[in-house]
């Protein structure tokens, strides 16, 4: 990665002045790259978004301008629009991805950790996890509207939802998951918290009044497990749900956050609040992220000290992780496979039944014989795990729709990968500053 931000800045604030000069003349619609396929890639460095040819694999001249230090980015489900956190100026940035221009930047009490768009592109949620700013203390969701009408748009924060149970420990709240439809919405605490709860809002209750009824929000923990065992809710921090919404499945991280069973939870989410109908264990493996293809649930983890002696192929590293699938019909589980160790945080499915999975603070391996980093690559139809010689942690990862090619950010660079080979391509892209996530932003 490079770093060369002066001439760079300039370029943005000048490139930001015509755009909004343009939208304002009723320029709206007008894509200032010129791009027919792009995607999005954040820079921390000098609070840009780099916008890429995703045809031809090259970086457009322009990019737009956003807040101090960008993160991760977040697409509404019609793209219409994209969300991104400022961390270094405590602002949300909204993109409107037809003209590639901010139109707005929302003020926030304390960093956003999470963040998600309803269907409609009218209302997002975003969870605010550490705030001493009155009303958001000391953690909460916020509710944002991005209602735009008549060439007029108000985007704002327009209430907050406390995720603490009144009379009980703190509970923590990092990460969500938002169910398809837009109704239903679970929060999460960060792997490194360590709690045994999670939060249930109901998207729909609380737009029903201002400030949302305190029934919008259900605390969800073992007392809740009824029936099924009482490490039902063991350490969870992320869940995906079913395409109707009517199931989400939660992934508990167990030993690999200092639990004790690792397992994946199914709630039932035709129920308010939702209700824990069956609980997976996951012996010998981890679960800290999934992703749902028909009726395959992928799992990855990370369980402490896991040898890498079945690793197929064979690797020096000293610890690794497991992956393994789950039937959501029959709720069988499969033995687990070796993948690369770490905190995984990302999976995306990708063309030729390529699953790409991204870790951070994996076991860097560089040896005279041997180079692999947090990227693994597993092909679904014939069980073949691949290891890239690409070290540093995974941040973001992009299927290119129409094409074989993935990009994915790790160690602040952007890679791009062939998934009928599994190897960086020929042409690559090099960022200049210090990438964070990357987004394909077209259909």
């Amino acid at each position: 990665m490079r770093i060369h931000t002066g001439w760079k800045e300039a370029v943005v604030v000048a490139l930001s002045g015509v755009i909004f000069a343009l939208a304002s003349c009723g320029g709206g619609g007008i894509v200032i790259s010129g791009l027919s396929r792009r995607a999005f890639v954040s820079d921390d460095a000098d609070g840009s978004i780099h916008i890429e040819d995703a045809i031809r694999d090259e970086e457009s001249a322009h990019t737009i301008g956003t807040g101090a230090q960008p993160g991760n980015l977040r697409l509404s489900p019609e793209k219409s629009f994209t969300l991104v956190f400022n961390a270094g100026s405590l602002t949300m940035s909204v993109i409107q991805n037809s003209t590639e221009t901010v139109l707005e930047s929302i003020v926030f009490p304390a960093v956003s950790t999470d963040y998600a768009m309803l269907p409609g592109d009218g209302v997002a949620f975003a969870v605010v996890p550490n705030s001493g700013t009155t009303p958001c203390i000391p953690r909460c969701v916020v509710m944002m509207s991005l209602a735009t009408s008549n060439n007029a748009s108000t985007f704002q924060i327009t209430a907050t939802i406390s995720v603490d149970a009144t009379g009980a420990a703190l509970n923590a709240a990092s990460t969500m998951a938002l169910s398809p439809d837009g109704h239903k919405l679970l929060v999460f605490g960060a792997p490194g918290e360590h709690v045994d709860t999670l939060t249930f809002v109901d998207a729909v209750a609380a737009q029903s009044a201002t400030p949302p009824p305190a029934s919008a929000t259900t605390q969800l923990g073992p007392a809740n497990c009824g029936s099924l065992p009482a490490s039902c809710f063991d350490r969870p921090v992320s869940a995906v749900f079913s395409s109707d919404s009517t199931k989400a499945f939660v992934f508990n991280c167990g030993p690999e956050c200092a639990g004790t069973t690792p397992s994946v939870t199914v709630l039932d989410m035709t129920q308010s609040p939702p209700v824990p109908s069956a609980n997976i264990p996951l012996p010998g493996a981890a679960a800290t992220i999934g992703l749902l293809n028909g009726t395959t649930l992928y799992v990855a983890g990370s369980p402490p000290g896991l040898s890498c002696a079945a690793a197929n192929p064979p690797t020096s590293a000293t610890s690794c992780g497991t992956l393994l699938t789950i039937d959501t019909g029959t709720l069988a589980v499969s033995a687990p496979t070796i993948i690369a160790n770490g905190l995984h945080s990302q999976m995306e499915l990708a063309s030729n039944n390529q699953l790409f999975i991204g870790a951070r603070t994996c076991t860097n391996v560089s040896t005279a014989s041997e180079t692999r980093g947090c990227l693994t690559i597993f092909d679904t139809s014939g069980n073949k795990v691949v290891v890239p010689p690409v070290n540093f942690d995974v941040t973001g990862i992009a299927p290119i729709l129409h094409r074989t090619v993935v990009y994915v950010i790790q160690g602040g660079d952007l890679k791009i990968y062939d998934t009928t080979t599994d190897a960086l391509t020929a042409a690559q892209i090099d960022i200049v500053g210090k990438a964070v996530d990357v987004k394909y932003v077209d259909q």
